[in-house]
């Protein structure tokens, strides 16, 4: 395994923007806010998902055109965040990732059942500066544990 360089490559207020970048994309996902999510991810944005590769804001907009609000309950749990500095001034962020999912029935109350998540994993953005803000240019996920 190879040794992840430290974050002090990386200056801390990149570190801070890249996180809260990160952490904005993620919440606004999991409250169905898909718009919102959107500006957090580059124009020329790729993201290599389980089932599929989004590329560009267009393909991204129109894969969560099709989620219908509240039909999904997702909740993202990040931790572990560490930075790298790469060569061409983008910053890579990887992180470990939890998922917990409950597929709803329209109208169903909150809270949702809970049978712990339903996978563990690890998560390698590629960030970089776009319109004064760090954006998601490359994030995929590596899969450790899944629900069977």
């Amino acid at each position: 395994m190879t040794l992840l360089s430290t974050a002090v490559d990386v200056p801390f207020d990149v570190q801070l923007a890249c996180q809260a970048s990160l952490m904005a994309f993620t919440a606004h996902f999991d409250a169905d806010e898909f718009e919102a999510m959107a500006a957090w991810f580059a124009v020329d944005g790729t993201w290599v998902r389980a089932d599929g590769t989004l590329r560009g804001r267009t393909q991204l907009q129109a894969w969560l055109a099709q989620r219908v609000p509240g039909q999904i309950f997702v909740r993202h749990q990040v931790s572990n965040l560490r930075f790298e500095a790469l060569p061409d001034g983008r910053v890579r962020v990887h992180s470990y990732v939890a998922v917990y999912r409950h597929d709803a029935s329209p109208g169903q109350p909150k809270p949702a059942p809970m049978n712990g998540p339903v996978l563990l994993g690890r998560y390698t953005d590629d960030m970089v500066l776009e319109d004064g803000r760090w954006k998601i240019h490359h994030k995929s996920v590596q899969i450790d544990f899944k629900k069977a």
